[in-house]
């Protein structure tokens, strides 16, 4: 007997579960679908990371990904639903991260280093 293989979980800060509760009941997707949907946002937060600004390379990806999270989580999440998880969209959903990531940095800028 062949066991269907698990449905991943979400990583979701707690501020997000009523966005993501509704994402998750608006768009009804199918065990596969959930499954392609967060491969590809996990793969294009990691493509992201690896192209990330230079303001942002002091960052590590874990640090990268929690900050995604915290700010996009269900934005991230949605559109890579709407992407059907393909994977050939993945410079899509890379694109909008790096949206995300500069919006984030442009509202809160590193500081200046002191002398």
């Amino acid at each position: 007997m062949t066991t269907r293989p698990s449905i991943p979980t979400l990583n979701t800060p707690e501020h997000h579960f009523g966005a993501m509760f509704l994402i998750l009941l608006a768009r009804s997707p199918d065990g596969e679908t959930l499954r392609a949907a967060l491969s590809l946002a996990e793969n294009a937060a990691i493509a992201a990371w690896a192209l990330r600004p230079e303001e942002l390379i002091t960052l590590t990806v874990e640090q990268y990904r929690q900050l995604l999270d915290y700010t996009a989580a269900p934005d991230v999440f949605d559109l890579a639903l709407f992407l059907g998880g393909d994977r050939k969209q993945i410079r899509t959903l890379m694109d909008y991260i790096a949206g995300v990531m500069a919006e984030v940095q442009a509202r809160y800028p590193s500081p200046n280093p002191q002398a």
